[in-house]
């Protein structure tokens, strides 16, 4: 991307917290050679939404932004995240930051999912000459610009640089977040990284393990899903010395599917599993391996059997279908292209053709000396409960920064929360609701650092439940007395 800009903000007029030029007065300004603004409007107040100055646009070749700025501004930015493969502007997140004061932006990654479904957009042919370039902006390339962007806009428009940016994004927003962390750290002040999938190719090999572990006879039932998750919470939930509901670390409950389920003594039946059934549902927990037996991706954790539907057992809907998307036109090096179907996946000879590719999507370098050296913060959370991207990695990849810079080091800048019974992103039994940009704030903006963060289960807009959230790899433990649904008679320590 050419330069877009600079003008020196010091040129500018000197306060903030409202505009210096009128809204309509951006569409005449030039962003850069690249930047095509399609659209600038001011929009009065809403409902919730304050009154705000509304940019829209292009960066080449596709990536569309639209970027809101309310006229009281809190001196702030906030960026956020995309879902699955993207496509599509997070304009409900964007709406929910400007309510709160921020100026906020979000970028579809360069391609319009209404138009390429899943990963088409990386499938070349004449009439998509730069497929590679949208597969580069997906992977991180059009985060990082439009935040370049969104900033130099932003100084304009209220004549002052944002005092601290923010990151906020889950799933892929996660592997967003962190991306920006690895590779350009002077982006955010901030990052809120929730359920991030940052082996992005191995979860893609998990979600085609999964259903080829349910071809045939193998096939779980839907409706033998809530069976499932019973005799496994039985048996897990009670491991932590607390019957609550909740899983407080799937690593410590010893499941084996082959010695715990009921077997059918005949034909199939709905109080018992078959044979078949059972090694589909060891493969999955038992993780993804070659034909010798070594772990490629680590097995899912139990606890989110009740959502196993559409996520893990033949998630025919969405995941399973973008899975294998993603392998026929970018995952795979060569990609095999639109013929391609998830059964014809090698896992002793294609996991290595993911290798290419998945350097460039896959967010693992561990290497953020940099992000700490500038003061930059990482707030990372995970469900251990989570359908759709398995925690066990981040926990792996948290343990490498810190093997790498140190636990005293890592613990200065970036600190991981793994929230028991949580599902993707959000909901399940455990105490998902939390304010982890709150959390993230204070410590940029205040030098207080996050020791817990206090976790609610919500129903009805109602807490039914708190629970402190722990830095990993500590866990909330019981004092052994008061009501187990009160936060404050459960401690943070060493599991």
């Amino acid at each position: 991307m050419k330069a877009l800009w600079l003008i020196p903000f010091s040129a500018l007029a000197a306060f903030a917290g409202a505009p210096v030029v009128q809204c309509d007065a951006l569409a005449s300004k030039s962003f850069g050679d690249d930047v095509k603004i399609q659209s600038v409007k001011l929009v009065a107040a809403r409902g919730n939404n304050p009154e705000h100055c509304d940019v829209r646009g292009v960066i080449w070749p596709e990536a569309q932004f639209a970027l809101k700025m309310p006229t009281q501004w809190n001196d702030r930015f906030q960026m956020v995240g995309n879902g699955g493969t993207a496509g599509t502007i997070s304009m409900g997140a964007v709406d929910g930051a400007i309510r709160k004061g921020f100026a906020s932006v979000s970028t579809d990654t360069g391609h319009d999912a209404k138009k390429e479904e899943f990963a088409l957009f990386a499938n070349e042919t004449p009439r998509n000459p730069n497929a590679r370039r949208k597969f580069l902006d997906f992977a991180y390339l059009a985060v990082h610009e439009t935040a370049v962007l969104a900033k130099h806009v932003i100084g304009v428009y209220y004549g002052v640089a944002p005092k601290y940016s923010y990151w906020v994004g889950c799933s892929t927003g996660g592997r967003q977040g962190m991306q920006e962390a690895q590779r350009y750290p002077e982006d955010f002040d901030g990052l809120v990284i929730g359920a991030p999938g940052l082996y992005n190719t191995g979860n893609g090999m998990r979600r085609i393990w999964a259903a080829q572990s349910q071809l045939g006879d193998a096939e779980l039932p839907i409706a033998k899903l809530p069976l499932l998750a019973k005799i496994i919470y039985d048996k897990c939930d009670p491991a932590d010395g607390l019957k609550d509901g909740v899983i407080e670390d799937p690593r410590k409950c010893k499941f084996d599917a082959r010695r715990d389920l009921p077997k059918c003594k005949g034909a199939d039946a709905p109080e018992c599993f078959t044979q078949a059934q059972i090694g589909g549902i060891a493969r999955i927990h038992g993780g993804v391996r070659d034909s010798k037996g070594k772990l490629i991706f680590p097995g899912e954790p139990v606890g989110a059997e009740s959502v196993w539907a559409e996520n893990v057992i033949f998630p025919t809907k969405t995941v399973l279908p973008r899975s294998e998307s993603q392998m026929k036109y970018f995952y795979l090096d060569p990609p095999p292209g639109p013929d391609w179907k998830f059964t014809m996946f090698n896992f002793d000879v294609d996991p290595p053709r993911t290798v290419r590719n998945g350097s460039l999507v896959n967010a693992m370098n561990t290497d953020l000396a940099p992000l700490k050296k500038r003061g930059g913060k990482i707030v990372h959370y995970s469900g251990w409960a989570d359908q759709q991207v398995n925690p066990l990695p981040g926990i792996e990849y948290h343990q490498a920064v810190t093997k790498r810079l140190g636990e005293t080091e890592t613990r200065d800048f970036y600190r991981l929360f793994m929230v028991p019974g949580m599902f993707h992103c959000n909901g399940g039994p455990g105490c998902s609701s939390a304010d982890w940009l709150a959390a993230t704030m204070d410590w940029v903006e205040k030098g207080i650092a996050p020791e817990t963060i206090l976790g609610s289960h919500m129903e009805g807009g109602k807490a039914t439940r708190t629970r402190p959230l722990c830095t990993y790899p500590q866990i909330a433990k019981y004092k052994g007395s008061g009501s187990i649904e009160d936060a404050a008679n459960f401690s943070c320590q060493a599991p």
